[in-house]
């Protein structure tokens, strides 16, 4: 693992010297590229804007066309690339069964004998539901995880202990020790990484590789509301530079369709880059699946959207079994996926269409 992160970090350095190289021997005639405004959603015309090296020696930056375009090429040169991860790099449907079997194995494994993942699920509506009740539905996918958990060898140690119809509320006077929740946790997410690293979606690595050869001075990220992270998958790791969650500090509660957790991916491409003003024109393409959360919430910050459904028409998908959300949220949902729509840049079922998807933003 320390060795693939040196070789990460080195990756980066070498784009990062070849862009300075590039960009010092383009003259400011080619500049173009999308604009992104902090804080506001504005395009504005290209501009200078200063890059640090690996010194700390500013270099005047111009967005230029690809090196390795023709010159004559109208296409813009893409700074930065960003995915949403579930349901768009990997199904998490699969993904979260194998880690609920990695999870129970665990529970079973400190002797919870009848421990069942239908029963953490029921743990898991339950606690939404009360967390509505009382008017605070703030907490992270981890904290709702362990606590469904907790619960769940509560429920397993009373019915062990001849309390069968005990109360919910003696079951929870039942000590849990946080080691224990802590292990069967981990199971679960190190279970989720591999499986998702084991399900990535046909040619995933092969446009990860395109893109990467293509676009040499890309930086590459992921931007997602749960626990996935590219960076602990070991199939698709060196793609990456960075991946930004949803439950990272100073990013939490502003997941998606929120804009802070985009800012927060624009705030770390920024350092990556050594970049330090508040107003920077980029090429920022954003890959998703979601209308709402990936599309609407990207180009409202800037990015240009690459959609990606293997549905027709984005036909109306079951809700998951954990969901609690009340009939209004949905509808409210249904809305802001429609109006996302006029926000796609380009649309495609396979992500084998994605490098010329992404030519064709940038031709645009």
């Amino acid at each position: 693992m320390e060795i693939r992160k040196r070789n990460r970090v080195m990756n980066f350095q070498v784009r990062n010297a070849i862009a300075l190289l590039i960009l010092s021997s383009q003259s400011h005639n080619n500049a173009s590229a999308f604009a992104f405004t902090r804080p506001t959603t504005s395009l504005s015309k290209p501009s200078l804007h200063h890059l640090h090296d690996s010194r700390s020696k500013i270099t005047t930056l111009n967005a230029v066309s690809p090196a390795h375009n023709n010159n004559n090429s109208k296409e813009k040169q893409l700074h930065l690339l960003t995915f949403d991860l579930d349901d768009t790099i990997f199904p998490i449907g699969p993904v979260v069964a194998d880690a609920n079997v990695a999870q129970l194995r665990t529970l079973l494994n400190f002797g919870y004998d009848t421990a069942a993942n239908e029963e953490i699920v029921a743990f898991s509506k339950q606690i939404r539901m009360e967390l509505r009740e009382a008017g605070d539905q703030v907490i992270t996918y981890t904290e709702l995880r362990k606590q469904s958990i907790k619960r769940e060898i509560q429920r397993v140690s009373s019915t062990n202990n001849g309390g069968i119809s005990s109360s919910s509320s003696s079951r929870r006077e039942i000590e849990v020790h946080d080691s224990v929740i802590a292990a069967i946790f981990n199971a679960w997410l190190n279970e989720r990484h591999a499986s998702a690293d084991r399900n990535l979606f046909p040619h995933a690595m092969s446009a990860l590789q395109t893109i990467r050869q293509t676009h040499p001075t890309a930086i590459i990220g992921a931007i997602t509301n749960g626990r996935g992270n590219p960076l602990h998958m070991p199939t698709i790791a060196n793609y990456f530079d960075f991946c930004i969650s949803g439950e990272d500090d100073g990013v939490f509660p502003r997941r998606k369709p929120d804009r802070g957790i985009y800012d927060a991916a624009i705030t770390k491409f920024m350092e990556m880059q050594g970049l330090s003003e508040k107003e920077v024109d980029i090429s920022w393409i954003h890959v998703g699946d979601d209308l709402a959360n990936d599309v609407g919430a990207s180009a409202a910050c800037g990015a240009k959207s690459i959609w990606f459904t293997m549905e027709e028409e984005e036909e109306d998908k079951e809700l998951p079994s954990w969901s609690t959300a009340t009939k209004e949220e949905l509808q409210r949902r249904a809305k802001m996926d429609e109006m996302a729509r006029e926000h796609v840049s380009a649309k495609i079922d396979s992500l084998e269409e994605l490098p010329g998807a992404i030519m064709q933003v940038l031709s645009g």
